[in-house]
């Protein structure tokens, strides 16, 4: 039993890493770098290791999602300057966006907030997401028709840690965390630009918190949020490294989630949104040591805040028993 799961987890593994080159050299040939979102790392992880989980039993959620979210993170762009304004609106309009089409791909908050950080404000790239993410689907829907159901599994109720994951993975029901989950996202607003290094409010940071406040008693991460930085900033060190040796494409992609997923599993915090920190250097203007620097920053100003929700919540449960 042990066998075949160490074989499903092996080959999801490198299908995933097989699609997200795929894509980084499609990205390359085609001269879109943004082909290349970031996000589906996680994604794509996801949906392929666990084929019966919240996101892969969505495939159209999958594919709109991210590329809906894209849309207006674009519009905001077009007629907003980057500040804590554009970027609240550019949150909260994700949040709206999920809440409306009752989709749990929260990583599409990314592709909305991402647009701004970037300063993108072409048609393409929601355009790029949504055949990045359309054909994740498809690729998601075909793995589970031919292989998913030849597992042993396949009947079996799910695990624990799969009950944990997809209730990650689903919209929060109640909403007393929000305001910790705002205060935390001004601080870092405010941070980022104390120390003039955008990318401490880096996007993937935002689905991060989002998932880590919203579901704070089940959430692997928020259990063991001062190992958090340290994937984070190593995470974004190898994307950078990466980057520098091989230069953008399909190797450095490879690589870099590799390292991703490798780290992952060997820390064993189940942080995946955390495989898109490493892809990002691929779509930056430009990647260098500082990246690193503002990822760690950032994660450690959320593991900070975090701590300090963690304290003020036990202490209110306390006082209303």
């Amino acid at each position: 039993m042990r066998t075949a799961k160490s074989r499903r987890v092996i080959s999801a593994v490198l299908i995933s890493l097989c699609f997200m080159g795929g894509v980084a050299g499609a990205a390359s040939a085609a001269g879109m770098a943004l082909l290349l979102f970031p996000e589906l790392a996680a994604l794509s992880y996801d949906v392929l290791l666990r084929p019966r989980g919240t996101w892969a039993r969505a495939p159209w959620m999958l594919a709109l999602s991210p590329a809906a979210t894209a849309v207006f993170g674009v519009l905001v762009t077009r007629y907003l300057p980057y500040s804590a304004a554009s970027i609240a609106i550019c949150i909260v309009g994700a949040m709206v966006i999920l809440k409306f089409m009752r989709s749990p791909i929260a990583p599409a908050i990314s592709a909305c907030f991402l647009a701004l950080s970037l300063g993108e404000k072409s048609w393409l790239y929601p355009l790029s997401i949504l055949l990045g993410t359309g054909a994740l689907a498809v690729l998601s829907s075909a793995y589970l028709r031919f292989f998913g159901n030849a597992d042993a599994d396949a009947d079996a109720a799910p695990s624990a840690a799969d009950r944990v994951d997809d209730e990650i993975e689903s919209l929060p029901e109640q909403f007393l965390w929000l305001p910790f989950f705002v205060a935390f996202l001004g601080a870092t607003y405010l941070l980022s630009m104390a120390t003039g290094m955008r990318m401490v409010f880096f996007p993937p940071l935002v689905v991060i918190a989002f998932e880590m406040f919203a579901h704070a008693d089940v959430c692997p991460w928020a259990q063991r949020p001062v190992l958090l930085p340290v994937v984070c900033t190593l995470a974004a060190a190898t994307g950078v490294a990466a980057l520098a040796t091989f230069g953008p494409g399909v190797i450095s992609t490879v690589l870099a989630m590799l390292f991703g997923v490798v780290m992952l599993r060997a820390t064993r915090l189940h942080a995946i949104p955390a495989l898109a920190i490493g892809l990002l250097p691929q779509v930056m203007t430009r990647a260098d040591w500082h990246f690193p620097l503002a990822v760690g920053i950032g994660s450690t100003l959320l593991t900070a805040s975090f701590l300090l929700f963690k304290k003020s919540w036990v202490t209110g449960r306390q006082l209303a028993q």
